[in-house]
């Protein structure tokens, strides 16, 4: 009897997940987790789709019930026992720091450019420099650092790093031979007594990114917000993107700063990963900025906005520099585990 209760019990755990699905609300994906979409019968030109059961299996996989909370108990299974992470994109550090394991290349000083290719980068810079200057604009180029370029005392010991240069330090000499106006980051935030990183992010904290945007506007020479000295409040309001990918049923969350801002958007944007975001500040300082940007201008444009009557704020790739106007500001910023995408997607 003992038998048949075990295998009934057995038998009903499995099928929690599946049958779940019927009554639990939709999985829901966590931080940039790309969930598996419905299978479709049917291909767009209404034909039969032959792999509707590969999209099945992983359509079940991505969304069956209490799937959040089921990797969220494995990851804390494995990070609290064996202090390593079960998720691909993650690194499980020392003191609770987490870092992406995107990268790993160059911290471990394995590039992806050849050194001509690092060349190339820099003469394409050179050229959005030339380009912009010609149309009576500023220009900046800066490189936002990896965490783990920063902050490497938290990364796990056994990745070892090769005797060769890195992109930043392959891309540095290149940007000053060919005269980009460029903004060192990794020696200004280097140089700062505070952790300007967040532990469970990949990204800077909302500190960061106000020393980072007082350090821009120096580098411009433009009228700007001491944000350095401006007062801020501190809170548990963050949940960081590591951790989300980790602890996707998690509920921990980080200490963020907050500022007070008086921009406007010109259209509120749905998250601060929006393509283009806008904004307006009619008694700010300084004209109009392009800000071409990535996942680091989410906590970088509010300070940057604060100082210009316009902004716009866009993740485009290729860079949208025909927008261009004379008077303009133009700041590209890059973090550096992007940097081989320069070549790629930045020019037409």
């Amino acid at each position: 009897m003992k038998y048949r209760i075990f295998t009934a019990a057995f038998v009903l755990l499995c099928l929690i997940p599946s049958v779940g699905m019927l009554c639990l609300p939709p999985t829901k994906a966590a931080a940039n987790e790309q969930l598996a979409p419905v299978p479709q019968l049917q291909t767009p030109d209404g034909s039969w789709n032959p792999a509707v059961l590969e999209e099945a299996t992983d359509y079940i996989a991505d969304h069956f019930a209490l799937r959040q909370e089921m990797v969220t108990l494995n990851a804390a299974l494995h990070t609290g026992l064996l202090a390593t992470s079960p998720a691909e994109k993650v690194i499980c550090g020392t003191d609770g720091w987490l870092y992406y394991t995107e990268t790993l290349t160059d911290y471990q000083h394995k590039p992806v450019l050849t050194e001509e290719q690092a060349r190339e980068t820099a003469a394409l810079l050179a050229e959005m420099q030339a380009y912009c200057e010609a149309r009576g604009a500023r220009f900046l180029f800066t490189i936002a650092p990896n965490k783990n370029s920063l902050y490497p005392e938290h990364m796990p010991g056994r990745y070892l790093q090769a005797e060769m240069p890195n992109h930043y330090a392959m891309l540095r000499p290149y940007l000053e031979e060919y005269g980009v106006h460029y903004a060192d980051l990794f020696t200004f935030l280097s140089a700062q007594d505070e952790t300007l990183y967040l532990k469970t992010d990949s990204h800077w904290s909302n500190r960061g990114a106000a020393l980072a945007h007082d350090f821009l506007m120096q580098q411009l020479e433009l009228p700007h917000t001491a944000f350095a000295q401006a007062p801020y409040t501190t809170a548990n309001t963050h949940r960081g993107d590591l951790y989300e990918m980790l602890y996707p049923a998690g509920k921990a969350l980080e200490a963020q700063q907050q500022y007070q801002m008086t921009f406007t958007y010109v259209r509120e944007p749905r998250t601060a990963e929006d393509i283009l975001i806008e904004t307006t500040k009619a008694d700010a300082p300084n004209g109009r900025l392009l800000l071409c940007r990535d996942s680091f201008g989410n906590a970088l444009h509010p300070f940057l906005a604060e100082d210009f009557r316009e902004t716009v704020i866009t993740r485009q790739m290729p860079y949208p520099l025909e927008q261009v106007q004379e008077g303009d500001t133009v700041i590209i910023e890059i973090v550096e585990r992007n940097l081989p995408n320069l070549l790629k997607y930045a020019q037409k």
